[in-house]
């Protein structure tokens, strides 16, 4: 037999999510809230009428349609939670050894997802007279994948090298007026618009319900991005991390096995994040449309806190080989090289150049959500604010409009890391 008949099967990157999430609600107390046992019961978290999930591998977020609120019997917010609630459950299933699904974990696709998602919910709708409807967005992570499904106004972009790399488009059927699934909808989980990206490790997820993306032009949301990882702290590197069910707003979670080693990747992120900045300036300032100069001055990075990129490794061998690796990357591998070494090597390895003090703790993923939920929700907020996409929106339809968009806002963030361990799936 000859040993071409098949090819070699190239390894797999095994990647997972470090993430954070966080979010305000419209109106705070206003919307109907289940009973703690009821609560307790749901894997997917209320932000008033949104609804949202988070996964070592996978992210979701749903914004019921307020259209609904004056409507006897309408809990547009339920819908939305149950449809997140199923979707993750549906996603359990491939780590249960016991599923079928377990053994097409590679196999699995964000639209069929949100198929059993919505079929479970319609039939929890009829059972209990429930009215409403919702948005959908799911990301999940295979290999280097990241597989996205998409139905309505919410979003996801990628952030590689301070720069966007993916971001979808809304799905409307007029102004303000979305896709969506549910009560007297017409529209299906097949109407979604799919998506497979390639993805890196140190890339960053955004994900968000309209709330966001209404008040936030892609320009601001990677000016908040760039901001966060550049202000760090001399604060240790230590970051303890909780575990279990999504926490609302303004926290990061998930398993240890995902986060153990976050601090690491961060480590980097913060030392690379002068030179990423001079070095894509005029790619940054592009997409801002600011100039180079305040480009520069929004990082905020002290001379103290810039690392050359050669002291981030042992030997010149060791740079040239990462030169076609991302900063972000780069600076994620040598803080993980750093972390695993023995406390006398680290010690004698950077005392000399005081790197230690300049490997500062930069931001969770919970830091870059909360800049981005609290940016939005004060451009929401003002009603004399200079300019927002919902505006822009209007104005095209001919609508006179001014300011941003109050709304429910939910938003995850996520960064792509390499897997400490991973179950034997072959």
């Amino acid at each position: 037999m000859s040993f071409f008949d098949q090819p070699f099967q190239s390894t797999r990157r095994n990647y997972v999510f470090a993430h954070g999430a966080s979010g305000f609600a419209k109106n705070p107390g206003k919307v109907p809230t289940l009973t703690p046992e009821e609560d307790r019961a749901y894997h997917s978290v209320q932000v008033g009428e949104d609804s949202y999930f988070v996964r070592h591998d996978a992210l979701g977020v749903a914004d019921g349609v307020g259209g609904w609120s004056n409507t006897t019997g309408a809990n547009p917010a339920l819908y939305s939670r149950k449809l997140m609630h199923y979707a993750f459950l549906e996603l359990e299933k491939y780590d249960n050894i016991e599923e079928d699904a377990f053994y097409d974990y590679f196999n699995v696709d964000p639209v069929q997802i949100l198929e059993k998602s919505y079929e479970q919910s319609a039939i929890d709708a009829k059972k209990e007279g429930l009215i409403g409807s919702s948005t959908a967005c799911l990301a999940i992570l295979r290999d280097d994948e990241l597989r996205i499904a998409n139905l309505g106004d919410c979003g996801v972009s990628v952030i590689r090298h301070n720069e966007f790399v993916f971001r979808t488009e809304e799905q409307q059927h007029s102004f303000n007026y979305p896709y969506q699934l549910g009560t007297g909808s017409t529209d299906h989980p097949s109407d979604a618009l799919a998506f497979t990206v390639k993805v890196e490790s140190g890339d960053i997820v955004v994900m968000g319900t309209d709330g966001i993306f209404d008040n936030l032009f892609d320009e601001d949301i990677l000016e908040e991005v760039v901001r966060c990882v550049s202000n760090v702290n001399t604060a240790p590197v230590t970051s303890p991390y909780g575990t279990g069910k999504p926490i609302p707003p303004s926290t990061t979670t998930g398993a240890s096995s995902t986060l153990k080693s976050v601090g690491g990747l961060w480590s980097g992120l913060a030392s690379g994040a002068a030179k990423l900045a001079s070095s894509s300036t005029s790619t940054i300032a592009a997409i801002a449309g600011k100039s180079a100069t305040s480009v520069l001055e929004s990082t905020s990075t002290s001379a103290e806190g810039t690392v050359d990129q050669s002291q981030l490794y042992d030997t010149p061998e060791e740079v040239e080989s990462c030169a076609d690796i991302s900063p972000i990357a780069a600076a994620a591998i040598a803080a993980a090289s750093y972390h695993s070494a023995s406390p006398y090597t680290a010690a004698s390895s950077y005392s000399s150049s005081s790197s230690i003090q300049r490997r500062q703790k930069a931001p969770e993923p919970s830091v870059i959500s909360e800049a981005l939920a609290k940016r939005a929700k004060s451009v929401g907020e003002d009603t004399r604010h200079h300019g927002s996409p919902f505006q822009s929106r209007a104005m095209q339809e001919g609508l006179y409009y001014q300011g941003g968009k109050r709304d429910d806002m939910s938003v995850l963030v996520a960064i792509i890391k390499v897997a400490e361990d991973s179950p034997d799936r072959r």
